[in-house]
């Protein structure tokens, strides 16, 4: 099972905090607010207590999105990835 994060976050000491947790707990970031990862029952509760407090509800938006392996095998991508992108670090999500 995979996992993708997708935010939209107003504040730019949120939107940090939220991008270097998300990096510590093993995603990678694909786009500048959009990270995914290997996933697991803790690893998606974990996610969404840091969505739950991180952000104004009333201002910003999180999608925690957990993905079968089969549709994420299915998945194209055209260009280059954002992790491959002037060595911006990561890697592929397998």
């Amino acid at each position: 099972m995979k996992i993708i994060v997708m935010y939209d976050v107003s504040d730019n000491k949120k939107r940090e905090f939220i991008a270097k947790k998300l990096l510590s707990m093993g995603l990678v970031r694909i786009q500048r607010s959009v990270f995914v990862g290997r996933a697991n029952p803790q690893l998606i509760k974990d996610v969404e207590r840091l969505a739950a407090g991180a952000i104004d509800p009333e201002r910003d938006v999180i999608h925690i999105t957990p993905i079968d392996d089969t549709y994420w095998r299915r998945m194209k991508v055209f260009g280059k990835p954002y992790y491959l992108r002037d060595n911006v670090g990561g890697c592929r999500i397998v």
